[in-house]
């Protein structure tokens, strides 16, 4: 397991959602957890460098816990050419 270094941000309380990042002692990589209600949903390592769509998309997570799908996500993962942090496409 990663370990949890510095604080990156943490969103405000939206919809009962909260997001942190943590830098970690892996080069390269975030912490992200996610809590609903005071539970952390979610837990994953995602790329230090795209740490912030993380922040900018949580709006869009966030519709996408509720919907049951990953739209969100796949919005915060994409690289903009067509290529996702998340790897292939689920169909």
């Amino acid at each position: 397991m990663l370990e949890k270094g510095n604080l990156i941000f943490e969103t405000k309380l939206d919809r009962g959602f909260v997001f942190k990042a943590w830098k970690t002692d892996s080069k390269g990589d975030a912490l992200i957890e996610v809590d609903r209600d005071g539970k952390i949903i979610r837990s994953f390592v995602f790329p230090t460098y795209k740490v912030w769509n993380i922040a900018a998309h949580a709006s869009d997570i966030i519709e996408s816990e509720l919907n049951n799908d990953i739209n969100g996500y796949r919005m915060a993962g994409s690289d903009g050419l067509g290529g996702n942090v998340f790897g292939s496409k689920e169909e």
